[in-house]
């Protein structure tokens, strides 16, 4: 396959959630403005940090005068799931360089993650490319989403009361529904699911992380237990061949 082709796959792959997260990053580049930053400081910080419900968070407690260290601590924490995704990854790129890996490591974002993962998973030669691709794709919309919302959504008042930033949701929605094939994958999105309602009380989105810890936890388990149960009955099929003859 050649290069074109393969960052026409990963653009076309994206799309939708570039499109779903461009109300979202919108809405933060208002309210960064609103905040009382200026439109080049509200971009330049959608080009580091990348990461939505940070932003939104950290622009709420600049207006309620929160300390930068508080709100540097309780962005890390909210962002601890990344932590997840670069476990996931960390035995797929073990051939890039060390440059590759940071760059990689930038932006991997929860839309980034789940585009990416079935390519790195089936090992092409081409899965950085498209990693790349990918990766570059979606951070040119969210910084340009961020950018006109700076420029002109700040002009709407309240504007985080539109529930524009659903989109974001529904378009995760169903790039990440489609990949829940396995009974172990069924079971960690269930369990992950309901701890997130149920841990929702929790501050700095604590409940996001444990959430996820917990849906990986049990969906391991079921997998292991799958794996058992497998060898167990390869192991019994053994045995009766052998009593047969």
């Amino acid at each position: 396959m050649d290069k074109k082709t393969t960052i026409c796959r990963g653009v076309s792959a994206v799309m939708p959630l570039c499109i779903g997260d461009f109300p979202f990053s919108f809405i933060v580049g208002a309210l960064s403005v609103s905040a009382g930053m200026s439109v080049w400081q509200s971009t330049a910080w959608s080009c580091i940090v990348i990461a939505g419900s940070a932003q939104m968070l950290a622009v709420n407690m600049l207006k309620t005068g929160a300390s930068l260290g508080v709100i540097i601590f309780t962005t890390f924490v909210i962002n601890l799931r990344h932590v997840l995704y670069s476990a996931s990854l960390a035995g797929k790129i073990r051939d890039a360089s060390f440059f590759q890996k940071c760059l990689m490591s930038y932006a991997l974002t929860d839309e980034v993650y789940a585009t990416t993962i079935k390519e790195m998973e089936e090992n092409r030669g081409d899965k950085y490319l498209f990693y790349f691709t990918v990766m570059l794709t979606f951070w040119g919309f969210w910084v340009l989403a961020n950018f006109m919302g700076a420029m002109i959504g700040s002009s709407f008042p309240d504007i985080q009361k539109y529930g524009l930033d659903f989109a974001m949701v529904a378009a995760f929605i169903a790039i990440v529904v489609p990949q829940v094939k396995s009974q172990a994958c069924t079971v960690a999105a269930l369990v992950a699911s309901m701890s997130g309602v149920l841990l929702v009380i929790l501050p700095c989105s604590l409940g996001i992380v444990i959430a996820s810890l917990l849906g990986v936890l049990a969906g391991l388990a079921v997998d292991l237990s799958e794996e058992r149960r497998q060898k167990n009955v390869s192991g019994s099929s053994i045995i009766r061949d052998t009593a047969h003859e």
